[in-house]
């Protein structure tokens, strides 16, 4: 197959309608994550136990009466959202940024919908510990200690651009206007609290990468749930967690509303 053949099946899939609607299940998927995330914080902030990361967030989900169900669930929409946004990276675009986004999109809810898929088979892990132990990997040279503070120096920067994306309302080019002036409303709220608080969360876990690789701690690396603890072990870090929490949530509504006006056009 050459490549305008392999160009025009990618340009045939991705604009399948059929497809389309099926891949924003995937934003479905990531606000069930975000959702469960932001309860999380706020369990921390009334001073309960919690792993507050992705892998505490799947394991609660498959302890709910039907929570396998919906990890499975979540692991095909994630999937197809994934291989849809390959198939954009495909297509001939005017900008290669676009293509670059689309890729790291796919590529990035393919791994979620790995995740979703590891625990509806029951093999639970902890990322938190995960973490850990990568960044003791890495920081047994100097090239790896290198590697960890340029990860957290690019958490810091998507959290950054996350944060001025919900400032400026950016994300709102991105989804098909509707007429109805409450809906609207309820979408721009949305995600002007849940962009920055998504961002906020990033930059605090790419802070905590830098931190820990210059004190040679890699216990201290735990990733998002390290970031939100040690907000909490703050003089206001309670009332800080509550701030999170309620914009994970309010971040997890947004992406529900995108899954339905989306224009699906990156």
């Amino acid at each position: 197959m050459d490549i305008s053949s392999a160009a025009g099946k990618a340009r045939q899939t991705a604009r399948n309608p059929w497809f389309q609607r099926a891949a924003r299940l995937g934003y479905v998927a990531n606000a069930v994550l975000h959702a469960t995330l932001g309860f999380l914080a706020l369990v921390l902030a009334r001073g309960g136990s919690a792993e507050a990361d992705q892998s505490g967030a799947l394991q609660t989900l498959a302890g709910q009466p039907w929570g396998i169900v919906l990890l499975w669930v979540c692991a095909i929409g994630a999937a197809l959202l994934g291989l849809w946004s390959l198939a954009q990276a495909a297509l001939p675009q005017p900008k290669a940024f676009r293509r670059l986004k689309s890729a790291g999109t796919g590529i990035v809810f393919l791994g979620l919908s790995g995740a979703f898929l590891q625990f509806a088979l029951g093999n639970q892990s902890d990322s938190g510990q995960t973490t850990s132990s990568f960044s003791a990997m890495l920081m047994r040279s100097t090239a790896g200690r290198g590697a960890l503070i340029a990860l957290g120096v690019v958490l810091i920067g998507v959290g950054g651009y996350f944060v001025y994306r919900g400032i400026t309302r950016g994300f709102l080019k991105d989804l098909q206007t509707t007429g109805h002036r409450a809906l609207r409303k309820a979408i721009t709220v949305s995600g002007v609290v849940g962009y920055p608080a998504k961002g906020l969360v990033l930059a605090a876990a790419g802070l905590l990468f830098i931190v820990s690789t210059v004190q040679g701690d890699p216990e201290e690396s735990t990733g998002i749930d390290g970031a939100l603890k040690a907000l909490g072990e703050q003089q206001f870090g309670p009332f800080a967690l509550v701030l999170v929490g309620a914009g994970l949530l309010s971040y997890a509504l947004f992406l529900v509303f995108r899954s339905r006006f989306d224009t699906m056009e990156d």
